[in-house]
């Protein structure tokens, strides 16, 4: 009755003012602002805002906030000079605050809908209203996930797990991941139920493998609001039964030398943990059983090549495999390494004719792995693939062959193969050897024969012009030289004294019993311009000395260029005159140096004509260091003492203003030049060139006159 009576009486005041204002004819408004539309989570507070604005200013005489939704109208809150009145289910949780904002506490799912907020000012006889949605959230429940089977799955079994979302306003989206990455294969659609508030979405695995055991599938349900709605997560920590999966892993690795020792490890994965692993050794379809147990581990101390070959590990935990990749079975082959070992016999030595072929010597040798063959010649160190073999035999190929076997790191086996080329005598060599000498030096033709046996007789011949031999023996200017070498020997006809008439073609003749060889040399005389030229570059011997006649001229030039790089600085530093001439004084007394560029002159006399100055001309004196200005003459008087004239390096003291002394001293402590600069004689018009000032001295005498060039 209260609000009824309050409406009537609203309205009354409303009919008033518009009478009013019909009255006093004024133009009046108010404006109203409303904020955003708001989501609010169920049981929380939520404060919609309302402004206004009134033009010209004038009291408001009435709030109102009104509810509108799909079903009903209400109202909810009205203020009447400044009074509230509050309706409804509103009653103790909405109010009016902030101007004309309506706060409403504990929202319940019923208070989502729209709301309208109208202002009046009765006096202008103005009203204004405008609208603000409300959504009105509630939380969903955390997701759960069903599985479709009980207890734990076996690989090989399909297995679906569904997650479910119930009382969400709005239904939250349903999502699923492995560990952190979501999933899209198997993902089914999600089912809805508006009336009741559920979601549904399944996760289908066909079929489960080994690797989904203890995989983490997540099932997350987001509605869409992270203000104020968190995330909730459920999880499904997957338990899947497998027979056992295995593999070996080898210490040191599967190959291994002989006497170390070897580990092998059956590495299984299996759920659950495997009852029982056996080791055999496996030999082409039997094996024999080493180890059973639950130790997964076998050991073989000190390996050797009799173990060779396949070992398996067998682990079992009650889990029926469906494929052969979960048989729980592994195998590894073991190579044992050994050193090489030569198994050859050979009956020594071999003999070989010379000229004729070497039938294949094959050298063999076990080993793991198979070792390399090689054979090398003692002394040569040629070395040759193996079989060996030869199809022409010569001298070079007699002598000790050794076949070695190598193989890793092992010690290497070798076996020695005497081979015996035995045969005519061969000279080694082309024929004809062209060979030439110097009139008058002695020659020696070499001939370098290798037989087995050893040649029973050598012959020197010298062929005519109609190719008739001539043999030489020792006497007169021939001379036969032999010397055993260790596949033959080598002789040597030596000429005396070389001329024209031994020029010719000379056969050298070997024989023993299984036959000779010969060989032409032709030996003539250097022409006359060689002969000259060699004269001057090679000795009697025929030792080359070009090399040392560029070394003595390189020297040369190397001097020549020192000579000339120490006049250079010496002249840099002053130390050697500029320019000038010098000239020789009357009868040869003395020889004086006169400076071009100032008027400073130098003159040395001779205690004896025919004698020398014992050490070199001082170096000029600068008239510029010396005569002070104003421009003046002065003549100077030098004295030297000392045992010898050297020379002059270093200025030890300038003129001073005060005119005292300036000085020149010899850096070797030797000698000491002063100039004495006490007595200075004005300037005049003419050169002052006066004996007087000058002084002979004991040898050598210097006399020095200085003007200056304005005078």
């Amino acid at each position: 009755m209260a609000g009824r009576a309050f409406m009537q009486l609203s309205a009354v005041l409303a009919f008033l003012a518009s009478f009013l204002v019909l009255l006093v004819d004024i133009e009046a408004a108010v404006t109203v602002s409303v904020g955003p539309a708001q989501t609010v989570l169920k049981e929380n507070t939520v404060v919609l805002q309302c402004t206004y604005s009134v033009t010209p200013a004038a009291q408001v005489d009435i709030i109102t906030w009104s509810f509108t939704s799909s079903t009903e109208s209400r109202e909810v809150v009205t203020m009447l000079a400044n009074t509230q009145s509050v309706f409804g289910t509103y009653e103790n949780r909405a109010s009016i605050t902030e101007q004309a904002s309506l706060r409403i506490e504990n929202v319940g799912e019923n208070d989502e809908g729209t709301y309208r907020c109208t202002v009046k000012v009765l006096s202008q006889g103005s009203a204004d209203t405008k609208s603000v949605d409300l959504t009105v959230l509630v939380a969903a429940s955390a997701p759960t996930i069903v599985s479709t089977v009980n207890s734990a799955a076996r690989a090989g079994d399909d297995l679906t797990l569904t997650c479910r979302s119930d009382g969400g306003k709005p239904l939250p989206t349903l999502t699923w991941f492995n560990g952190t990455q979501p999933m899209d294969a198997g993902v089914g659609e999600p089912t809805t139920n508006e009336a009741a508030r559920q979601v549904i979405r399944d996760l289908s695995l066909s079929p489960v493998t080994r690797f989904d055991d203890q995989a983490n599938f997540v099932c997350k349900a987001d509605q869409g609001y992270p203000d104020q709605l968190d995330v909730q997560t459920a999880e499904q920590v997957l338990d899947v039964q497998y027979p056992p999966v295995a593999s070996i892993s080898s210490n040191p690795n599967s190959s291994v030398k002989e006497t170390n020792t070897l580990t092998l490890t059956c590495v299984v994965q299996s759920n659950p943990d495997p009852s029982q692993i056996r080791w055999l050794k496996v030999s082409g379809d039997s094996a024999d059983v080493l180890q059973t147990g639950l130790t997964t581990t076998y050991v073989i101390p000190k390996i050797n090549r009799s173990q060779n070959g396949t070992y398996r590990c067998e682990a079992s935990n009650g889990v029926i495999p469906r494929d052969r990749e979960s048989d729980g079975q592994a195998t590894v082959n073991i190579d044992v390494y050994y050193a090489p070992k030569i198994s050859s016999s050979f009956v020594q030595p071999f003999e070989v004719n010379f000229g004729s072929s070497l039938p294949a010597v094959t050298c063999e040798a076990e080993g793991n792995p198979t070792p390399n063959l090689q054979w090398v010649q003692v002394g040569s160190g040629r070395t040759f693939n193996n079989p060996l073999s030869f199809a022409t035999m010569t001298y070079a190929e007699d002598g000790t062959f050794t076949c070695v076997a190598a193989a890793l790191d092992f010690p290497k086996d070798t076996v020695n193969v005497t081979v015996n080329v035995i045969g005519r005598p061969d000279i080694i060599g082309d024929s004809p050897a062209a060979r030439e000498f110097m009139e008058g030096k002695t020659a020696q033709i070499v001939c370098e024969i290798q037989a087995k046996p050893r040649p029973s007789r050598v012959e020197w011949f010298l062929l005519d012009s109609s190719d008739n031999r001539a043999i030489i023996t020792t006497g007169g200017p021939y001379r036969i030289l032999q010397e055993n070498l260790p596949k033959g020997m080598k002789s040597i006809l030596q000429i005396n004294s070389m001329k024209p008439e031994h020029s010719g073609r000379y056969v050298c003749k070997a024989t023993n019993t299984y036959g000779e060889d010969e060989q032409y040399f032709d030996v003539t005389l250097q022409a006359e311009d060689v002969v000259t030229t060699a004269r001057g570059l090679y000795t009697d011997n025929g030792s080359d000395t070009t090399l040392v006649i560029i070394i003595v001229v390189v020297v040369l030039l190397l001097l020549l260029l020192l000579v000339g790089i120490g006049l250079m600085l010496a002249h840099k530093r002053g130390l050697l005159p500029c320019k000038g001439e010098p000239e020789t004084g009357k009868g040869g007394r003395y020889v004086s140096y006169r400076d071009e560029n100032v008027t400073n002159e130098f003159s040395i006399e001779m205690a004896d004509k025919d004698k020398s100055p014992t050490a070199p001309l001082p170096s000029r004196v600068e008239s510029s260091q010396y005569i002070p200005t104003p421009l003046v003459a002065a003549s100077y008087e030098a004295r030297l003492s000392g045992a010898s004239f050297g020379e002059p390096r270093s200025p030890v003291g300038q003129d001073k203003p005060d005119g005292k002394k300036g000085g020149y001293r010899d850096e070797d402590g030797l000698n000491n030049a002063e100039l004495d600069l006490s007595s200075r004689k004005p300037a005049s018009r003419r050169p002052i060139v006066d004996p007087k000032d000058t002084m002979d001295m004991d040898y050598p005498t210097l006399r020095q006159q200085t003007t200056s060039p304005y005078v």
